[in-house]
């Protein structure tokens, strides 16, 4: 059949374009900015109502970011500081109307602390549609938390723990819980005999690798429960990139050097970007693990598929913080059921 001069001149444009137009939206290099823009339409209910927005570690880094981009989504944001003077800063620099986001301290490494920030945000929001786990410590000397853990351990993954039980009560249904991890939870396999590292060697990176792969199993064992106890509020993990942050001020000065000058992959604002999706995007799967804005597959002992060690990591940790005196819920999350204005 023949094609007219003019349908050639139509389709000819339309047959290069088509393969640009089937390319995901967002992806790697997509900006936290972008993910609330492409998402604009369709954020989830917690969002479009201006929930309460939970942000650990949001006094720098991508957790700053995070809390810019959140509150641009139409959130309530509580922006979660170690130090309380510097989260002031940070939310100075913001520039929003009073009332949209205000400082939380909160120190991971002390389960004190813990449980004052959460007691606060009970008092002060309420309720809270979003926890963002974002708060971390990376390749650090051997150290503890003011409990005894091991300092990476208990930051990274005891104290968001431990802060997650605390809230879920206080969560609405739509909510969701997301927890920042990493790629470097390759490095390592949770060791529920050894978590301490009491007969390992201790090396920075294989005690960062065992606290981010603790991580994935925490989002995947808190979906599980969820599921049990027939709630709807999503948990997932991601990693968010290779990206410059004050994370790295522990790492070996050659090293650090090395990863900065060939192996960072993003910005700040990049870096930032999946956290945004995990939090906004709909249709994700429960326990999922993101990467560059996509569902991706972590390591096989992190996908967990009989989900022993997700159980007995969810065991141990449960024992570990009551043991350090926390006193957690004994409901995963309250029996009154809905969503609240």
């Amino acid at each position: 059949m023949a094609v007219s001069p003019r349908l050639q001149l139509w389709l000819i444009p339309s047959l290069l374009l088509s393969p640009l137009l089937a390319m995901p939206l967002l992806g790697a290099k997509s900006t936290a900015s972008e993910v609330v823009c492409e998402l604009r339409s369709s954020l989830p209910s917690y969002a479009q109502r201006g929930a309460a927005a939970v942000v650990t570690g949001g006094n720098s880094g991508i957790g700053k970011e995070s809390v810019r981009a959140l509150l641009e989504a139409g959130c309530r944001v509580v922006l979660c500081s170690r130090d309380a003077e510097a989260g002031a800063r940070s939310l100075a620099g913001l520039g929003v109307p009073a009332g949209r986001c205000r400082v939380q301290q909160l120190d991971l490494a002390d389960l004190s602390s813990v449980a004052a920030a959460a007691d606060q945000i009970r008092r002060t929001e309420g309720r809270v549609g979003l926890l963002l786990n974002n708060a971390g410590v990376m390749a650090t000397p051997r150290g503890q938390t003011k409990q005894g853990f091991e300092l990476q351990l208990g930051t990274n993954h005891l104290g968001h723990h431990a802060l997650t039980r605390l809230l879920l009560p206080i969560m609405d249904d739509d909510g969701r819980v997301v927890t920042v991890a990493s790629s470097a939870h390759t490095m390592a396999r949770v060791d529920t005999s050894d978590l301490f590292f009491a007969r390992r060697k201790y090396t920075p990176w294989g005690a960062y690798g065992q606290s981010k792969a603790a991580n994935i199993l925490f989002a995947k064992g808190l979906s599980d429960r969820l599921r049990e106890a027939n709630s709807q509020i999503l948990s997932v993990s991601l990693h968010p990139g290779v990206i410059g942050t004050p994370l790295w001020r522990h790492g070996n000065p050659a090293l650090t050097w090395l990863i900065h000058r060939f192996i960072l992959n993003k910005d700040v604002q990049q870096g930032a970007a999946t956290s945004l999706y995990a939090s906004l995007a709909s249709g994700l799967p429960d326990g999922a693990y993101l990467s560059d804005c996509a569902v991706a597959t972590p390591s096989a002992a992190c996908q967990d598929e009989d989900k022993q060690a997700r159980t007995a990591l969810w065991e141990i940790s449960e024992r570990l913080l009551m043991e350090a005196g926390l006193s957690l819920p004994e409901q995963l999350v309250s029996s009154e059921r809905g969503i609240h204005q």
